[in-house]
């Protein structure tokens, strides 16, 4: 294992490896304060190469609200300190990053270029003059909130890589020696509504997912030093009981509020505080836990107790130790084949016509027959149940187990027992029943629940209606199965019943795409929860792959 070097206060660190791991280190040093390191994990444990501790030199911002602070106290805070190089006066995140390392008895040269709204796109093309200097020692880019997400939730993941490539490129051009980063930003209680997320923390999770995994994906194939962790920071705050996640409600007493009372979007001086804190901790390496809180600190002159001060740093440190996610892997697939035990009819696909069993399921990855059925319960959804044949008690029982004749209709949430622990070879899948009509596939968000049906961690993934096997509306032929229930609401089942065809389409997944890059972390964790308000779930199960 390899020792990071040291970040003190006032000592100069220049490399280190990434993939941090929270460890305490002391080390006495002639003139630095001596400060808990941080270690990294063994070399190709999730590490996306060396990081760069900077701690001092010409640091430049580029972004837009999320980095000027949109609003007071924020906004304004430690302006004098900061070179505005769009000449509006905006101190913002930047204003508190430079507080702190004053704090932390480091020297910087700090400058923004934010503009409201605007994509890193836009930056590229309207302030290349400024963004493309030698001066610059360290370059932070943070893209418009909603451009890293997948396409169907509003995003452009590929502009977002183009405009991060030519900055990239703009400003090493200039200074091959510069240290660029990405600002990681955060999902928030508006957006996940806006971008069809489900409402709370569910939503939360999922949309924070998407934008880590397109952060870092950006940052691996595209050379940055590093990401800093901010919006995970937000989610880990919540995670543990700090923030309020519908701050809509009223804050819970006790919590303060991340996000803007104005639009529950942009960060309130909380959130603002805790952006710079963590950016401090990533780009400088310095614990943030020895930053203080009393008179004149920017915690106080924010007006946030030393209390919530104490906590935000904790959370800082926290996020900015945690191993790098592992890098995607198709994982996430399209079932492309299944067999099915009793009542079936041959065909192209097959049909089920009667009580009929999920025998095999075949994905990119190969064709498994040891599939185990998970037990349902909790859902909300109240629609009647779908059923060839016999009818249902409840929409639990139609969704437990590998019956693939009967399942939930609408299913609102629900959530999915196994009884076992699960490992990186665990693959989950969801079997889902739509018109035939219709395309195949509904979105959902999937979290992962302990046997008591707890969250475990805030490992969440958000599947797309695309991820399910595709079959076009008007078509059965590329679908697992056809089948006509018989028993169930109107509109599924005709008049009379059985009228009515509908198809079976299904999704594989895996820990690793719920975000979990050691499944011993995960140990606790024996089922999964279910959010949508349109998933018609027949089975949900597993298997394992060799």
């Amino acid at each position: 294992m390899h020792r990071s070097s040291f970040a003190a206060r006032s000592c100069p660190v220049t490399r280190k490896h990434a993939g941090l791991m929270a460890f305490w280190v002391f080390v006495v040093g002639v003139g630095c304060a001596a400060i808990p390191a941080f270690e990294p994990e063994e070399d190709g444990e999730g590490a996306e190469g060396a990081s760069v501790a900077v701690t001092g030199g010409s640091i430049l911002f580029v972004g837009n609200s999320f980095t000027h602070g949109n609003e007071e106290p924020a906004y304004s805070y430690n302006k004098a300190a900061v070179t505005d190089t769009n000449g509006t006066g905006m101190g913002g995140i930047p204003g508190i990053f430079k507080k702190l390392t004053v704090q932390a008895g480091l020297s910087f040269d700090v400058s923004v270029e934010a503009a409201s709204g605007q994509s890193l796109a836009w930056h590229a093309a309207n302030r290349a003059a400024i963004i493309g200097q030698a001066k610059w020692n360290t370059v932070v880019f943070q893209e418009q909130s909603l451009m890293p997400l997948p396409v169907a939730r509003g995003g452009s993941p590929t502009g977002f890589m183009d405009a991060a490539r030519s900055l990239r490129a703009l400003v090493l051009a200039k200074n091959p020696a510069a240290n660029l980063f990405l600002y990681e930003t955060w999902a928030s209680p508006a957006s996940v509504g806006t971008q069809g997320y489900p409402s709370g923390v569910a939503g939360l999770q999922a949309m924070q997912v998407d934008l880590r995994d397109a952060y870092f994906k950006a940052s691996r194939e595209l050379g940055f030093a590093g990401v800093a962790r901010v919006g995970e920071g937000f989610l880990r705050a919540v995670d543990q009981g700090l923030a309020d996640p519908n701050p809509a409600d009223g804050i819970t007493p006790g919590m303060f509020d991340l996000w803007s009372a104005q639009d529950s979007r942009h960060s309130s001086r909380y959130g603002s505080y805790l952006s710079a804190t963590v950016l401090f901790a990533r780009l400088t390496q310095v614990d943030p836990r020895t930053l203080a809180t009393g008179a004149g600190s920017a915690a106080a002159e924010l007006g946030i107790s030393a209390t919530d001060a104490v906590n935000l740093h904790r959370i800082a440190f926290e996020v900015t130790a945690l191993a790098e996610p592992p890098a995607a892997v198709p994982t996430r697939q399209p079932v492309t084949g299944a067999t099915f035990t009793g009542a079936v009819t041959a065909g192209t696909p097959v049909r089920l016509t009667g009580l009929a069993s999920l025998a095999s399921l075949t994905t990119a990855e190969g064709t498994f027959t040891q599939l185990v059925g998970a037990t349902a319960s909790g859902i909300t959804g109240t629609n009647l149940p779908s059923s060839v044949g016999t009818v249902p008690a409840h929409a639990n029982g139609a969704a437990t187990g590998l019956g693939a004749h009967d399942g939930a209709n609408n299913m609102g949430t629900g959530t999915f027992q196994f009884g076992t622990s699960f490992s990186a070879k665990t693959r989950f899948f969801i079997v889902d029943s739509t018109t035939t009509a219709t395309t195949t596939g509904d979105d959902v968000t999937v979290t992962l629940v302990d046997a008591a049906n707890q969250p475990v961690g805030t490992y969440s993934l958000s599947l797309l209606a695309s991820d399910f096997t595709p079959s076009a509306a008007g078509s059965a032929s590329t679908a697992l199965a056809t089948l006509s229930y018989t028993s169930g609401v109107a509109s599924l089942t005709g008049n009379p019943p059985g009228t009515v065809p509908s198809k079976l389409a299904a999704v594989s997944f895996s820990l690793a795409d719920l975000g979990v890059s050691d499944a011993a972390s995960v140990s606790g964790a024996r089922g999964l929860r279910l959010s949508s308000a349109t998933l018609d779930p027949n089975v949900v199960g597993l298997y394992v792959v060799p």
